[in-house]
């Protein structure tokens, strides 16, 4: 059992940080951006920092196809961000047969095994949770 100081520490910070942050008290560069952070992790060493498929892998030869350009996904689907497919596609559990193998590495496979060690009581709303941020973020980078 925890020392009730410990118990009391955790509920005022549960309490307390979002109530600031909610203030404006906390600045914005304390905030984490969850799915930008997922982006440069993952996915921006082929799809480059601003997500235009300039990554750093295509730029040295690596790859032999040019990664997707991230920013056009909306303009490409009649100016409509096409969630449900970058989340699949990021996912790596619903590739079409007739397209053959994803190019890209299957992040959620990656998440789900990066996630069981950590003892997580539910490792799927972890990688659910990755694969949203890091969706949702690619949605605020499409072109205008």
């Amino acid at each position: 059992m925890r020392p009730r100081w410990f118990r009391c520490s955790l509920t005022m910070a549960l309490i307390v940080g979002p109530l600031l942050s909610a203030s404006g008290v906390v600045s914005a560069q304390a905030r984490i951006d969850f799915g930008e952070r997922e982006y440069r992790s993952n996915c921006a060493i082929c799809h480059g920092l601003t997500g235009k498929g300039d990554g750093h892998l295509y730029a040295v030869g690596f790859l032999a196809i040019k990664p997707a350009d991230l920013t056009t996904l909306a303009k490409a689907n009649g100016g409509v961000f096409p969630f449900q497919r970058v989340y699949e596609s990021i996912d790596g559990r619903q590739v079409a047969a007739a397209h053959g193998t994803a190019d890209m590495p299957i992040w959620g496979t990656a998440y789900r095994a990066e996630g069981t060690p950590l003892g997580l009581y539910n490792p799927e709303a972890y990688v659910q949770a990755r694969i949203l941020s890091l969706t949702e973020y690619l949605a605020r980078i499409q072109e205008k």
